[in-house]
């Protein structure tokens, strides 16, 4: 097995493999837990997952500290640029991308600081769950994992100290700490999965009357030449039964729709449980990619009419229109960041299936240029144009008067930032916010100029289908409970 010694001072250790689900268990509930999950481990994207705990740092932001939060963050990382220099290309290749950096939350309500949006005011969207935009912790060890290889590693680095000597003693002290917390997890038995309340009540911010009448608005805004395309949501929200947590119910999520960009993060009074099938964006050795998700149908009941549902995704020009615009936005994004004449779309409206709908999935890469590192990328980027819209910034005002409740943590990222530049960052679709016993998450989708709003309705039910079955509904109950609007 890999045991590696660095002369900067951190320490690989390469152990047997622990199931990921029985390591992570016992600490779900304390702050700074980090679980990023590739939960549909038949997924191309679905290699490594990763467990962080206990942060040594954390950088909290609210909206209006926005580039304040980018700059602390980067001073952060800059710390340590050196420490992987000269890792052997032969461990180089056999380890997972995470080891060790900055991990968790920017929050879509980040954009409120980054660009003129309306103000948190009425009768403009308002932050009423009070989550902060920003939560990034910075880990000096990490629990990873590589499917495929079925290889498990403690990766420790020794950060925050400063010298290597102390970063070598202080990475052997996190080896230890990582054994004694798996001792035992190996042979462990998962309890048994809690099943959820049947009993509980969902609300929205949009009855189906007004939802219609937005999406409605938007069309009329996109005809009169003032968008393209606006991504519009509602947000669900409802009381969790007392006997059920937000641990348990992100193992019913990564059951029922597993995904490869799931996650778990447990931060000072909130979690967020994400089933996410996005990337956002990853970099690695220079190199970006982005994976927008435009195009959406629910799956078949049978084999027949799956397929057949399939070829109608790929064959409508609608889906295919909001695909490319989202692609051409992206592209434009990313050449903020890249060099010219490195940012290509090696596939475009690509269908992949996931347990409870069919996507289309569009890949757009570059090359950063030399002063450019992965946070200046994501920066640039931020928030992601498959959920914004085109014009991005124009999309986003239009979003701010319609949702009567701000985004908060949805539609942002969830992901990793590496100290030696790697990042992988998911969007944050088909995610909850639990809080205090309450559960929020948004379902939206693109709006275009043919979008028709009905059935612009029930696609926002059928995303949310996963989250909703991991409370015991399903979006046809959902659908009767929310027949008023509920500011």
């Amino acid at each position: 097995m890999l045991r590696h010694v660095h002369p900067s001072g951190p320490i690989i250790e390469e152990i047997d493999w622990v199931d990921p689900e029985a390591a992570f268990l016992p600490h779900g509930d304390t702050q700074g837990a980090l679980w990023l999950d590739s939960a549909d481990r038949t997924h191309a994207a679905a290699h490594y997952s990763f467990i962080a705990l206990d942060p040594y740092k954390t950088v909290t932001i609210a909206d209006w500290q926005a580039k304040q939060g980018f700059a602390a963050l980067d001073a952060e990382l800059r710390r340590f640029d050196d420490l992987w220099h000269g890792l052997d290309a032969d461990i180089d290749a056999h380890l997972p991308p995470f080891r060790g950096g900055a991990a968790g939350l920017f929050g879509y309500d980040l954009a409120y600081g980054l660009e003129d949006l309306p103000p948190n005011e009425a009768p403009f969207a308002t932050n009423d769950t009070h989550v902060p935009a920003m939560v990034q912790g910075l880990y000096g060890s990490v629990l990873a994992f590589d499917h495929r290889a079925a290889r498990c590693f403690i990766i420790a680095t020794g950060a925050p100290e400063a010298y290597a000597a102390a970063r070598s003693d202080k990475a052997s002290r996190d080896i230890a700490a990582w054994k004694t917390r798996l001792k035992g997890v190996p042979q462990a038995t998962l309890p048994a999965l809690p099943s959820p309340s049947h009993s509980v009540d969902m609300v929205s911010n949009f009855s189906r009357q007004s939802y219609c009448t937005a999406v409605a608005d938007t069309v009329a805004a996109i005809l009169d030449g003032d968008l393209f395309q606006a991504n519009l949501a509602q947000r669900f929200s409802a009381r969790l039964a007392e006997d059920d947590t937000a641990l348990s119910y992100y193992r019913r999520l990564r059951r029922i729709s597993p995904a490869p960009f799931a996650a778990f993060a447990r931060f000072e009074d909130f979690a967020l449980a994400s089933a996410s099938p996005e990337r956002f964006l990853a970099c690695a050795e220079g190199r970006v990619e982005t994976r927008p998700i435009k195009g959406t149908e629910p799956r078949g009941a049978s084999k027949t009419e799956d397929e057949a549902i399939a070829a109608r995704l790929l064959a409508s020009e609608k889906n295919r229109a909001e695909n490319v615009m989202i692609v051409d936005l992206l592209r434009n994004d990313l050449a903020k960041a890249c060099a010219d004449n490195t940012i290509h779309v090696p596939q475009l409206c690509v269908l992949e299936s996931f347990a409870q709908v069919h996507h289309l999935v569009s890949t757009v890469t570059g090359k950063l240029k030399p002063d450019q590192r992965p946070l200046d990328v994501l920066r640039h980027a931020f928030p992601g144009g498959s959920i914004t819209g085109a014009p991005k910034i124009r999309a986003m005002q239009h979003i701010a008067t319609l949702e009567s409740c701000r985004r908060g943590p949805s539609y942002g990222s969830l992901g990793f930032i590496g100290f030696d530049g790697r990042m992988d960052t998911n969007i944050i679709i088909r995610t909850a916010l639990i809080k205090q016993g309450e559960i929020f998450f948004h379902a939206g989708g693109g709006i275009v100029a043919d979008s028709k709003p009905e059935t612009e309705y029930v696609e926002t039910l059928n995303k949310a289908r996963g989250l909703m079955g991991a409370l015991g509904r399903t979006p046809e109950e959902v659908a009767d409970m929310v027949g008023e609007e509920v500011a």
